[in-house]
């Protein structure tokens, strides 16, 4: 009984922390990092202040867990993706990209990016480890494209990465600011891109 009542507590817990956290998310990708305090959490969850404060002592705590987590979420995905090839990969990683758009968010790099200076150390610090995780994979599968034969182009990976990822992480603010779709044509030019012959 003692112990049905503790994994009853610890999963109260755990739910309570993830709700704070998946709200915060979505707050940051659509509002901004410096637009939300945590009252709007507490009053949308109906919570007290201190019980956000006992899982994130400080903002910049959550602020950090979030993007953790986020990284997390995409050693995941790279991981389940590995045995496909190139460019279902990269297929599957601009999805990610048009689910979020659907549900009218920007990416946590578009989101968080602009105010990065504005941004505690500690969340600076997650926030650029995820940047070089994210472009070093992508550098990773173009390799491997060009090695199968199934891309060619003529750029260097590490240009055509940086390239690639930019045009999405734009493609999200552009469709919220235009009301278009402009993410699907980025997807289009970005495969076009990759087919190119080599000279």
């Amino acid at each position: 009984f003692d112990y049905l009542l503790t994994s009853k507590y610890i999963y109260h817990q755990m739910d309570t922390k993830t709700e704070i956290m998946d709200l915060a998310e979505q707050l940051i990708r659509s509002r901004g990092y410096n637009s939300f305090s945590y009252k709007d959490i507490s009053s949308a969850l109906n919570l007290k202040n201190a019980a956000i404060h006992y899982y994130f002592p400080a903002k910049h705590d959550l602020g950090s867990a979030i993007i953790n987590r986020t990284r997390l979420r995409f050693a995941q995905h790279i991981s389940q993706w590995k045995t496909d090839a190139p460019k279902r990969q990269l297929e599957q990683f601009i999805n990610t990209y048009e689910k979020a758009n659907q549900k009218e968010l920007i990416c946590f790099m578009g989101s968080l990016g602009p105010s990065y200076k504005t941004l505690p150390e500690s969340m600076q610090k997650e926030l650029t480890a995820a940047s070089f995780e994210i472009r070093s994979w992508i550098r990773i599968i173009l390799k491997a494209g060009l090695a199968d034969g199934s891309f060619s182009f003529n750029e260097k990976p590490e240009d055509k990465s940086d390239a690639i990822i930019t045009s999405l992480l734009a493609s999200l603010i552009l469709n919220r600011v235009t009301g278009e779709n402009i993410l699907a044509s980025v997807k289009s030019v970005i495969f076009t891109g990759l087919q190119k012959e080599a000279l």
